[in-house]
């Protein structure tokens, strides 16, 4: 049974979400209640801190695709960092890492935003 867990850091209208577990189809709706909650709380920019994210699924980037789009038309911005290769073979394989930045570590992504 996939497990999806966070743990958040808000720093002004800027959200650290530390994402552990496995984004499936079961778990996507906790994600979107999770990000459309900060971004109804005013947050402008998450970045995505997926060093513990073992596992990605469709529905998981339709969520995270859905949105970075409504970010982007607040002028704001989702952002990842600390992927590891099977997610991020998945993020590519659907073209999500051309639509987002992808930084190489939390303290990358926190320079870079």
């Amino acid at each position: 049974m996939a497990n999806l867990t966070f743990n958040e850091k808000v720093d002004g209208s800027k959200l650290i979400l530390k994402v552990a577990g496995e984004i499936d189809a079961k778990t996507a709706p906790d994600l979107k209640i999770k990000l459309e909650a900060a971004v109804g709380n005013g947050i402008k920019t998450i970045i995505c801190d997926c060093s513990a994210l073992t596992y990605i699924a469709s529905a998981g980037i339709g969520v995270l695709n859905s949105i970075q789009k409504f970010l982007k038309e607040k002028s704001g911005e989702i952002v990842f960092c600390s992927l590891k290769k099977e997610v991020k073979d998945t993020m590519e394989l659907m073209y999500f890492t051309k639509k987002v930045r992808v930084f190489p570590s939390l303290d990358d992504a926190l320079g870079g935003v």
